[in-house]
């Protein structure tokens, strides 16, 4: 016969059922302590044209997963770091101390990292940088292992470009770089490929980002006899006032671009003088996306966001970055632990070409398969391998 206290048992173990079975519908959020990452990106300034598409890239993420990442949930503090290493520097001491974020999608510029590694590495916080510029993750710097790019570095994909420009009759080759550690870099790094790959820069010259008249540039270029032109720029602004300018000079040679300027703002801002040029892309999400960037398309449009190009991409890949990390995390989420455990993040799911992949020896995290030329044609980045 069936006493009372068994028959409750029982009862009590059905109920227990029922709440376990809900129990990863809920993520077990309870069960797990919040988190909080910060995010600083440049949402003003001249590098405010990739800054706001990361920002508005997160923000569709975050939305998507609606906070919650492995079942815990993650608060995004964001911050502006204004295009300005000093103001970079601010945020993370800021999102350290004061809100207490274990990792940090930033700063958005390769000073602004470079400015803030020292503090990551003080505060034992991992920064994981949107940023192409060689020297943030050089092993060199005594905050190396804080440092983490979730882009192609800046020679990522360059090689392939050079020899295009060589391929297409490119032979004296002219540059135009803005005055920061991403257009030095890229200048000195042409440089360095003339002699393998049989190219000669006759000019290369610096500009702020702030220039408008390029004319007297373009027309240093013609005088120098050059063949091709090669502009290794990110304001998109800057970008189309060359244009301009060599369209002004009357100077009709072939024009190519790195990464920096492979963003819609870019083409709106150059309008009918951008058809032709050609520019080395990470990824292509706008135009012809491959499945995870369509996802990631998809994602933003949801929540009323346009994708405007590499930024939406190096957002998610920072999101994805983290989310991959708590996911391996079994004890207390810190500083260390999360940048302990990104060093062994390896394939795991992205929205964006190529593999992931980071090591101790290795911290960019993306290479050249993430890179695609394309050309500009009738107002859009199409892939040249389309």
């Amino acid at each position: 016969m069936m006493t009372v206290t068994t028959k409750f048992t029982r009862r009590a173990l059905a109920l227990l059922a029922v709440a376990a079975a809900t129990w990863p519908a809920l993520g077990l959020a309870q069960g797990k302590p919040p988190v909080k990452i910060g995010a600083v990106f440049s949402m003003s300034g001249p590098a405010a044209v990739f800054g706001i598409p990361e920002r508005d890239s997160l923000n569709s993420l975050i939305k998507e997963y609606g906070g919650t990442l492995d079942g815990r949930k993650v608060d995004f503090v964001f911050c502006d770091d204004k295009t300005n290493p000093t103001e970079a520097a601010r945020c993370v001491t800021q999102l350290i101390n004061d809100e207490k974020v274990v990792a940090i999608i930033g700063p958005g510029t390769g000073g602004g990292i470079l400015a803030a590694g020292p503090i990551a590495q003080r505060l034992t916080v991992p920064l994981l940088g949107p940023a192409g510029t060689v020297a943030i993750t050089d092993k060199a710097n005594a905050f190396y292992p804080w440092i983490f790019r979730i882009a192609p570095n800046d020679t990522a994909g360059m090689e392939s470009l050079w020899k295009q420009i060589v391929r297409n009759g490119g032979k004296k080759v002219a540059i135009v770089y803005q005055e920061d550690a991403y257009g030095k870099f890229g200048a000195e790094f042409a440089q360095k490929l003339s002699k393998d790959l049989g190219f000669t820069v006759v000019e290369s010259v610096g500009v702020p980002y702030t220039a408008t008249d390029l004319t007297p540039q373009v027309t240093k270029f013609r005088n120098a006899g050059a063949d091709a032109i090669f502009m290794q720029l990110s304001v998109t602004s800057l970008g189309a006032s060359f244009l301009k300018a060599v369209n002004e000079v009357g100077f009709k040679v072939p024009v190519y671009a790195n990464s920096g300027l492979a963003q819609k703002g870019f083409i709106d801002a150059a309008g009918p003088l951008g058809e032709g040029v050609r520019v080395l892309s990470i990824g292509n999400i706008p135009y012809d996306p491959t499945p995870p960037e369509k996802k990631l398309a998809e994602i933003m449009k949801k929540s009323g966001f346009t994708p405007k190009g590499w930024g939406d991409l190096l957002a998610g890949n920072g999101f994805m970055t983290v989310k991959a990390a708590l996911a391996k995390i079994d004890g207390p989420v810190t500083g260390q632990a999360m940048r302990d455990t990104i060093e062994t993040l390896c394939g795991f799911e992205t929205l964006s070409m190529g593999k992931a992949c980071f090591s101790k020896d290795n911290h960019d995290g993306w290479a050249a398969d993430a890179t695609v030329l394309t050309t500009i044609r009738d107002g859009a980045f199409r892939s040249d391998a389309k």
